[in-house]
C-alpha cells in the first residue's frame, strides 16, 4: 500500500514539475509587447497600430492578441487597430474572484476603452470573441459603431466544440488540479493534432506557433482560464441572445464553410433572425481560424460592414 502511495505521489509531483517547466519555457519565448491597463477586476494587455477610426479586435477561446498580427497589419492602413488580450487570456489578467461571464468581460473592455480615451470603435470578434463583441454592442450602443463577427459563438451550444470540449470542467477544484497536472503533458503530446482539428480543412501556418501566439495556448493558465470561459459561456449566451434585437449598429457574420468547431448555420441564423439587417457570408473551403488563414477576406468583410455605418 505504501509503495502504491509513493508511486502515485511521484507521478503527481512529476506532472507538476513538467507543467512548471513547460510554463517557464513558454514564458521565456513570449513577453508582453503591448501596454498594460488596469481595470476593475484585472489588467488588459493591448497592442496598437495604424491610423484612422478605432477598430478593436477580440480573439477567441485559448487565443491571444497575436492571433491577429497579420489581420491587424492589413487593416492598419485604414484604422487605428487595437488588438487586445481578453481578460484572463494572453498577458491580460483576471483577478481572483472576477467572473468570466461575457457581461464582466464586456465591462472590463469598455472600462479599458474609457481609460484609453477611445470614445467609439468598430469591433471585430472571432469565435468566443464574437459573443463578447455582441455583448459590448448591447451594453454600450453609444460606443460601438459596428460589429463584425468572424466564425462567432452567438448561441448556446447544443453539442461540444470539437477538441475544445475538454475545457468544460465546472468544478473549480478539478479545473485547477487538471491545469496544474495533466493538461500540459496531454497538450504537449496532442497539441499538433488539436491545432490541425481547429484549423481543418486548412493547414496550420508554420509561423502560427510563435508569430501567431499559438504556443501561449499551451500554458497552464491558458487552460485554467479557458475552462472558466467555457463554463461561463453557456449562461452568458442564454442571457444575451434574447437582446440581440436591441443592437442597432451594422452587424456582419463571416464563416468558414467547413468550420468543425462551431456550426455556421446555427450561429448565423441566430443573428439574422434577431437582426434582419445583419449581413452574412461564407468563405468556401475555409475552417474556423479565418482571421489567420483568410486574412484579406476578413479585412475586406470588416471594412464592408463598417462602411454601412458611414453610409
Amino acid at each position: 500500500m505504501i509503495v502504491v502511495l509513493v508511486f502515485v505521489i511521484s507521478i503527481f509531483v512529476g506532472l507538476i514539475w513538467f507543467t512548471t517547466k513547460m510554463d517557464n519555457n513558454i514564458e521565456s519565448i513570449f513577453t508582453p509587447t503591448g501596454k498594460l491597463t488596469t481595470v476593475s477586476g484585472g489588467i488588459i494587455h493591448w497592442q496598437k497600430q495604424g491610423n484612422g477610426p478605432a477598430l478593436i479586435l477580440i480573439h477567441g477561446l485559448l487565443g491571444n492578441s497575436n492571433n491577429f498580427n497579420a489581420l491587424a497589419k492589413t487593416l492598419a492602413d485604414r484604422y487605428t487597430v487595437y488588438s487586445i488580450d481578453r481578460p484572463g487570456s494572453g498577458f491580460s489578467t483576471r483577478y481572483k474572484g472576477t467572473s468570466a461571464s461575457f457581461e464582466q468581460q464586456s465591462k472590463m473592455i469598455l472600462e479599458w476603452m474609457h481609460k484609453e480615451n477611445i470614445v467609439s470603435a468598430s469591433v471585430a470578434g472571432h469565435s468566443m470573441g464574437g459573443g463578447i463583441a455582441l455583448r459590448m454592442a448591447i451594453d454600450a450602443p453609444e460606443k460601438i459603431t459596428s460589429v463584425s463577427l468572424l466564425c462567432p459563438l452567438t448561441t448556446p451550444l447544443q453539442s461540444g466544440a470539437g477538441p475544445l470540449s475538454v475545457l468544460y470542467i465546472p468544478n473549480e477544484f478539478v479545473r485547477k488540479s487538471v491545469s496544474k497536472t495533466i493538461s500540459s503533458p496531454l497538450r504537449a503530446r496532442f497539441g499538433r493534432k488539436q491545432s490541425a482539428q481547429i484549423f481543418h480543412p486548412e493547414a496550420v501556418p508554420p509561423s502560427f506557433s510563435v508569430d501567431g501566439g499559438g504556443i501561449l495556448a499551451l500554458h497552464s493558465r491558458s487552460f485554467y482560464e479557458g475552462s472558466r470561459d467555457t463554463v461561463s459561456a453557456q449562461g452568458s449566451l442564454f442571457r444575451q441572445q434574447s437582446r440581440y434585437s436591441e443592437i442597432a449598429c451594422p452587424v456582419g457574420i463571416l464563416y468558414g464553410e467547413n468550420d468543425v468547431i462551431l456550426k455556421p448555420a446555427d450561429h448565423i441564423n441566430t443573428i439574422t433572425k434577431a437582426i434582419p439587417s445583419a449581413k452574412s457570408n461564407i468563405i468556401p473551403n475555409a475552417g474556423h481560424m479565418i482571421p489567420v488563414t483568410q486574412v484579406q477576406a476578413c479585412a475586406d468583410f470588416i471594412c464592408a460592414i463598417d462602411a454601412r455605418n458611414i453610409a
